[in-house]
């Protein structure tokens, strides 16, 4: 099934939208901390190897911070990008497939595009 959902974790073919995977639409709280300053954040979507959050504050490309995932132990990040309206960040050691299925499952917007797709 992992290998389904991203084929040996190749970059996506399209990447008309300059993203190296395929996201997952996603509305997640996480807990958010940058040097001694913690928040909540939301996670909008996601992949096994960043996640782009909104309610970060200005942040600067290449900082390394914290996030936590629902159910899941802190994680370091690296900021790729970042805005006045949010970050995308990539985490340095990739979400397993199960973690990853698991939380789209849980907090995914797609409603089902996996199983009509396969349809």
């Amino acid at each position: 099934m992992q290998a389904a959902r991203y084929p040996a974790l190749r970059p996506s073919a399209d990447q008309s939208c300059g993203r190296l995977f395929p996201r997952e639409d996603v509305e997640m709280m996480a807990r958010f901390r940058r040097d001694i300053a913690s928040s909540t954040v939301m996670l909008k979507d996601l992949t096994p190897f960043g996640a782009r959050v909104e309610g970060v504050g200005a942040l600067e490309i290449d900082e390394m911070v914290t996030i936590s995932l629902p159910g899941c132990r802190p994680s370091l990040a690296f900021v790729a990008w970042a805005n006045a309206h949010g970050a995308g960040l990539e985490f340095i050691e990739p979400l397993s497939a199960d973690r990853f299925d698991d939380l789209v499952a849980r907090y995914g917007l797609s409603g089902g595009k996996e199983d009509s797709a396969a349809a």
